[in-house]
C-alpha cells in the first residue's frame, strides 16, 4: 500500500440506518439555473459581466452566452472562461433570448444584459422568490450607476433618480395588473428569470420587437402580460440586484430620454394593437401618465430629473418618431409575413460549445 499523499485528509464512512438513508434521499436539491447572457460585439463588457456571475455562491448554475455578433467574437472568451457558447447569427435580442431558452438546461432561466454586473447573492435572491406557489417569473432590481465618461463602464456612483421597488407579487387579482405588466411596473429585461417550461410551453419572446428590430424595446413587458393573461404569477425580488450603466452627463441623459420616449410611444401603439381586450387599461394608463407629466412641469416633480426634462419640441419630435416607427414596423411585418405573432422560441442550434459542465 502506498503512503497517503501529504495534506491528504482521512475520511471514515459510517453506514446509515434505513431511516437516515430515507431522510437523505428526500432532501430536495435547489433548482438548477441557466444564466443566459445575450451579447453582440462587446467583449470587454461581456467579460466583466461573466466574471461577476462566476462569483455567485449559488450551488447549481451554469452560464450560457448567446452570441448575436456576425463574426462570433465571444467564442474564444467563452472557451477561456469555461462557459457555454451558442451562436445566433440572425440579429435580434428576442431571437437570441428564445434560442437561449431552448438551449438552457436549468429548471430556471435567468437573463441579464452583457453590460451589467450582478451583485453578490443575486442568484440566491432570484431563486428564493420562486418558492411562492404558482410563481412563473421573477424580476429583480436594476440598480442604475453613472457610466464613466461616454463609455458603458460603470462608476460606483448611483444615478440620482435610481430607487428600489418593494418586494411584491403580481397576478390578475392585482389592481391595474395589465398596465403594470406592459409598461414597466413589474420589472425590466435586464434582470429577470423564468421557469423554463413556462418559456417553452408558451409563445416566448415576441420576435417582431426588441433590440435589433424597428420596435426595439418592451419585449419583456409583453411577455409578462402574456404570462399573467394565462393566469400565472410574477414576483419582484428587490434583493436580486444587477448594476447597469446610466448616462453620466445631462446631454447624454437628454438624448436617452428622447430615445426612451420614442420607444415608449411605439410600444404603447404595439400594445394597443396586440391586446384589444385591454384597451381600457391602456387608456387609463395613458391618462395617468399625461397627468403626472403635467404635474412635473408645474411643480417640483422628480427632483433631479428636472435637469433633463425635455422641451416641448423634443417631446413632440419623439412622439411623432414613435408613431412613425410603429407604422414602419407594421409594414415590415406585412412584407416579411410576420403580421401573425412570431414569438415561438426558435429551435436551439445544433452547435453549442462548452469547456465545462454545469456547476
Amino acid at each position: 500500500m502506498q503512503p497517503a499523499p501529504q495534506n491528504a485528509v482521512a475520511v471514515s464512512f459510517v453506514p446509515l440506518s434505513p431511516d437516515a438513508r430515507k431522510s437523505a434521499a428526500i432532501v430536495p436539491q435547489p433548482p438548477a439555473v441557466s444564466v443566459v447572457v445575450c451579447t453582440r460585439d462587446r467583449l470587454a463588457l461581456l467579460e466583466t459581466c461573466l466574471e461577476s456571475v462566476r462569483r455567485q455562491s449559488y450551488p447549481r448554475f451554469d452560464v450560457l452566452v448567446v452570441d448575436n455578433g456576425a463574426a462570433y467574437p465571444a467564442r474564444e472568451l467563452c472557451m477561456r472562461l469555461g462557459v457555454l457558447w451558442v451562436p445566433a447569427p440572425v440579429a435580434g435580442l428576442t431571437r437570441a433570448r428564445n434560442i437561449g431558452s431552448r438551449a438552457a438546461g436549468g429548471d430556471l432561466v435567468a437573463f441579464i444584459d452583457d453590460d451589467s454586473v450582478v451583485e453578490p447573492g443575486w442568484l440566491d435572491a432570484l431563486v428564493a422568490a420562486f418558492e411562492a406557489p404558482g410563481t412563473a417569473a421573477v424580476s429583480g432590481r436594476v440598480r442604475y450607476m453613472r457610466a464613466l465618461a461616454d463609455s458603458r463602464g460603470m462608476s460606483e456612483e448611483d444615478a440620482v433618480w435610481d430607487c428600489a421597488r418593494p418586494a411584491e407579487t403580481f397576478d390578475r387579482a392585482t389592481p391595474g395588473w395589465f398596465a403594470l405588466a406592459c409598461f414597466g411596473g413589474i420589472g425590466d429585461g435586464g434582470n429577470m428569470a423564468f421557469r423554463r417550461e413556462v418559456l417553452l410551453e408558451g409563445p416566448g419572446f415576441d420576435e417582431r420587437i426588441g433590440r435589433g428590430r424597428l420596435l426595439d424595446s418592451g419585449d419583456e413587458h409583453v411577455l409578462f402580460a402574456n404570462l399573467m393573461i394565462r393566469g400565472l404569477r410574477i414576483v419582484h425580488a428587490p434583493g436580486a440586484v444587477v448594476r447597469h450603466p446610466s448616462p453620466p452627463t445631462p446631454e447624454l441623459q437628454s438624448e436617452r430620454r428622447c430615445s426612451d420616449l420614442r420607444a415608449s410611444i411605439s410600444h404603447l401603439l404595439f400594445v394597443w394593437g396586440e391586446f384589444p381586450a385591454h384597451r381600457g387599461a391602456v387608456w387609463r394608463f395613458l391618462f395617468r401618465a399625461v397627468v403626472r407629466r403635467l404635474a412635473r412641469r408645474g411643480g417640483q416633480g422628480e427632483g433631479a430629473r428636472q435637469a433633463i426634462t425635455l422641451s416641448r419640441w423634443q417631446s413632440l419630435k419623439a412622439v411623432l418618431g414613435g408613431v412613425r416607427l410603429y407604422w414602419l414596423a407594421k409594414a415590415e411585418w406585412r412584407t416579411s409575413g410576420e403580421s401573425v405573432r412570431s414569438g415561438r422560441p426558435a429551435r436551439a442550434p445544433e452547435f453549442v460549445e462548452s469547456t465545462s459542465g454545469p456547476r
